[in-house]
């Protein structure tokens, strides 16, 4: 009789939190002779903290593992789910389809006793390009941007690729120590004119 596999669980976990906050990922796929079949299901661990690495070729399944992933956590008892939640960097445009029911694969949901399912997600988009994603129909909830006053010297510098000894570099550091010092708000203009300002640097730099 096949058994259920747990990764990332170990005994003293398996008897504290027994089949609570799990996540179903799937089954095992056995290959014998000409036949393939499924077998022990798989489920993770998803009460404690875990560096997880999801690996493999182009095509075989990262990024829908990853969904699937998502939409367990979003499946959880809510005694589980208010204290766990899945933030995705979408630099594809994939996941946001997760806001329909996925009528396509009902056939094949069925076949895993599943039901098409839309999942309560909440899409950010750059700030910038909010205005074209509404005109392509793409449904998306808020716009985002980075505060630049949460951006210390290092951060521009790692950003623009330099060194810390560049002389660009210094002229960074040295113009947000300067308007930081003087006012708690202000934007990318504001730095702009400061670096233009600075007369103990070069105009070439």
């Amino acid at each position: 009789m096949p058994y259920d596999i747990i990764t990332g669980r170990d005994a003293g976990d398996k008897k504290v939190f027994g089949d609570k906050g799990l996540v179903f990922v799937g089954k095992g796929f056995v290959k014998m002779g000409q036949y393939n079949s499924l077998s022990n299901k798989i489920f993770m661990d998803v009460a404690r903290s875990h560096v997880v690495l999801v690996a493999g070729k182009r095509g075989s399944g990262k990024s829908y593992t990853l969904g699937v992933i998502a939409e367990e956590l979003s499946n959880l008892p809510e005694e589980t789910s208010q204290n766990i939640a899945s933030l995705i960097f979408d630099t594809m445009g994939i996941y946001w389809t997760m806001k329909f029911s996925n009528e396509k694969d009902k056939g094949l949901l069925q076949e895993w006793g599943l039901k098409p399912k839309k999942i309560p997600v909440k899409v950010f988009v750059p700030f910038g390009h909010y205005n074209s994603y509404l005109e392509k129909g793409i449904l998306i909830d808020e716009k985002f941007a980075l505060d630049v006053t949460e951006l210390s010297a290092e951060d521009w510098i790692l950003t623009f690729g330099l060194s810390m000894i560049d002389p660009i570099s210094v002229l960074i550091e040295r113009t947000l120590a300067k308007i930081s010092g003087k006012q708690k708000k202000f934007g990318i203009q504001d730095i702009i004119l400061n670096l233009e300002k600075d007369e103990k640097t070069s105009r070439e730099t």
